[in-house]
């Protein structure tokens, strides 16, 4: 058995962002997988995120956020709307377009994630969503 669980992980993470891309051909939309995941975040808060949420939930880097949400608005899937709270943030609201992305994201996700469980068992699954995050943590706890 080999002790270098980081090569099968990053094949996983590799053939994940690929069935994704395929199943809602997002080189048609003009937009990554990263871009997927914060259009699912502002989907989901529906216009109460700032892009300091979203750093905080997501751990990456804000200037990588800021250009990824300066491309989310140019493609007109994103707006800014002002925060009444602080007048030096704004919220993220999600266009009608950007809604419709994000469905097409979930339903691309669903199959995927159905793909993946195929021939698994429940414990196993509950086993490897349990492992995951516990090597999530403990990298977390080195930072």
């Amino acid at each position: 058995m080999s002790d270098n669980i980081k090569e099968p992980l990053f094949n996983l993470l590799h053939c994940v962002k690929r069935s994704l891309r395929q199943a809602i051909e997002v080189g048609d939309l003009g937009i990554t997988p990263l871009h997927m995941r914060v259009l699912k975040i502002i989907s989901l808060y529906n216009q109460k995120v700032t892009a300091n949420d979203i750093v905080q939930k997501t751990l990456i880097d804000k200037a990588q956020l800021a250009r990824l949400i300066k491309e989310l608005i140019g493609l007109g899937y994103v707006s800014k709307l002002d925060n009444p709270h602080d007048k030096r943030s704004y919220y993220l609201g999600i266009s009608g377009e950007g809604e419709q992305i994000v469905k097409q994201l979930r339903l691309a996700e669903n199959r995927v994630n159905e793909t993946m469980k195929m021939g698994l068992t429940d414990q196993e699954i509950a086993d490897f969503v349990r492992l995951a995050k516990h090597m999530a943590q403990n990298l977390h706890d080195q930072d």
